[in-house]
């Protein structure tokens, strides 16, 4: 298959590529090899954003729904000499997540030489977490720039939860909502540089785990653990803050102020509408102020 368009002298078919959207680029870069190494030389590395469900990944780039990848058909046949189909064929068996799974690493392949990505944000939907951290891995192993990456329902298998942890330490934003697995464990909170860091249920955080996120910028913890220590998480932020900026953490214990601060040393306090606020400096002299707000939430934060 061949189109006029390709014999077009380069400065000319550059300014035209400029003008295409993605579907169009792939289009075109799929209808021969000779194709495809005259508009690649054109195209420019994109963002794009994955949104994995169940039956279909989304691709978002430029912020736009360029197209969406089905992993269903009802059809016992399928034939494309297509490579990149809107509709892939996944058999009936029992390792449909992994089928799955190769299916959308095949399609990242082809927008990666498209595109040439320099950044992949993930959406997952629920009950996608196995399809999901297998694509999520396979772009880490490919050095892709990690950006957003939203679980709203974390799996309930320790080691899946795990790798999705593992999997997402380099992402710049994440969120990890509803129950975590009843017997959770994970100790490399230390890799993790987030600008931002959400964990609905994080009653199976230590304090050691805690003090191993201070290189994370903003963290948001809901229903830590009863009887946590808040008082040597503090101690330990303030000998090494790292990155820190803000943590809050939700406790149902009852936190009072004066356990919070123990054994710190004030630079002043201030009391408000019943809330006492505490201000002290790191070892470094970074300035940090602490409170707690309705008994429950504890909130740690930069003053500079």
């Amino acid at each position: 298959m061949s189109f006029p368009l390709l014999s077009l002298p380069c400065l000319v078919l550059e300014e035209i590529i400029k003008t295409l959207n993605p579907m169009e680029i792939i289009f075109l870069v799929q209808t021969s090899q000779g194709a495809r190494h005259r508009v690649l030389r054109y195209t420019k590395s994109h963002v794009i954003e994955l949104l994995i469900a169940d039956s279909y990944v989304g691709i978002l780039c430029k912020d736009q729904d360029t197209f969406r990848v089905k992993t269903f058909t009802p059809f016992s046949q399928f034939n494309s000499s297509w490579t990149l189909q809107t509709i892939i064929p996944i058999q009936n068996d029992s390792d449909v997540s992994t089928q799955k799974a190769r299916a959308f690493k095949k399609v990242l392949k082809i927008l990666e030489k498209t595109f040439r990505i320099k950044k992949v944000s993930f959406e997952t939907k629920d009950d996608s977490s196995f399809s999901a951290v297998h694509v999520l891995e396979y772009c880490v192993s490919k050095n892709m720039k990690i950006g957003r990456v939203n679980w709203p329902t974390f799996s309930k298998n320790n080691e899946m939860a795990k790798r999705i942890l593992m999997a997402s330490k380099d992402a710049s934003y994440l969120n990890i909502g509803g129950d975590s697995p009843s017997s959770m464990r994970f100790d490399h909170f230390h890799l993790f540089r987030m600008d931002f860091l959400r964990i609905e249920d994080a009653w199976w955080l230590t304090v050691e785990n805690i003090v191993d996120l201070r290189n994370c910028k903003r963290i948001l913890l809901g229903c830590v653990r009863d009887k946590l220590n808040i008082n040597k998480i503090l101690l330990e932020y303030m000998k090494n803050p790292g990155e820190l900026q803000e943590i809050q953490m939700f406790c149902f214990d009852h936190i009072t102020p004066e356990e919070m601060v123990k054994n710190l040393k004030i630079v002043r306090s201030e009391k408000s509408n019943v809330i006492q606020k505490y201000w002290f400096n790191a070892n470094n002299e970074i300035p940090f102020s602490a409170m707690v707000l309705d008994m429950e939430t504890v909130v740690i934060k930069r003053e500079t």
